[in-house]
């Protein structure tokens, strides 16, 4: 099991948390927080880095992670695909408060079959 070290607050003043990978949903690069935001079911986490970085980190970790529209997502998170405004969701019935992150309008369909390729068990809506 890996974790990354990553932070309850933007300026880190909460101290290390170690987050396990598994539990990451995605992770997006915020301009104004000059950071990465990760994003797991309950909370969200700080840490340095760009997405580059960290998508190859990850690969080379045994991790699939995949850039859909300048963010990274945990493909074998994924639930559910919304076909009709192109997201990715993280539970299988969409709520007001699912976690969800977008996917690119213009490569949707080839991010797709990528996606179904590595995690067959995607609903697609």
């Amino acid at each position: 099991m890996q974790y990354l070290t990553v932070s309850r607050d933007i300026e880190g003043e909460s101290g290390i948390v170690n987050l396990r990978v598994h539990d990451i949903l995605f992770m997006e690069f915020s301009i104004p927080a000059d950071r990465v935001v990760v994003h797991t079911m309950e909370e969200q986490f700080y840490m340095n880095g760009t997405l580059k970085y960290w998508s190859g980190m990850l690969s080379a970790s045994g991790y699939t992670f995949r850039n859909v529209d300048r963010n990274l997502v945990n493909v074998d998170r994924i639930m559910l695909i919304d076909s009709v405004y192109k997201k990715a969701y993280f539970e299988p019935e969409i709520h007001r408060g699912s976690k969800c992150c977008t996917m690119a309008f213009k490569r949707y369909n080839k991010i797709k079959e990528e996606l179904l390729a590595y995690n067959p068990g995607i609903l697609i809506v």
